[in-house]
């Protein structure tokens, strides 16, 4: 099944610190037999109020092909982290091949 998830890192954590994070979702999602198709860094954006004591957050967000169990332990993992602010998983039938209008120019 293709999915698209996006994760909100806390703002407070440096930018390798939440890439660290990232990393290892990616990791979590390869060694459960996973494809990831495209990825995409939104940057460190404001938040339109204030979610567990943040103002900001990283925004991350994985295109991939995997079993849905997976974001059991997901769920799990970003319950118990205080460090990440949101996240949410969304079946879909297609990716585009295009970035997104959100992605951080360099």
């Amino acid at each position: 099944m293709l999915y698209e998830n996006v994760f909100i890192i806390s703002g407070q954590l440096s930018k390798k610190s939440a890439d660290d994070y990232y990393d290892d979702l990616i990791k979590k999602i390869k060694d459960t037999g996973g494809k990831i198709l495209k990825t995409e860094f939104w940057g460190l954006r404001d938040l339109a109020y204030k979610i567990k004591k943040n103002s900001k957050g990283y925004y991350y967000m994985i295109n991939c092909e995997c079993d849905p169990k997976i974001f059991k332990e997901f769920d799990t993992k970003v319950r118990q982290d205080v460090n990440f602010i949101r996240f949410f998983n969304l079946k879909i039938k297609s990716i585009s091949k295009d970035q997104s209008l959100l992605t951080e120019q360099k």
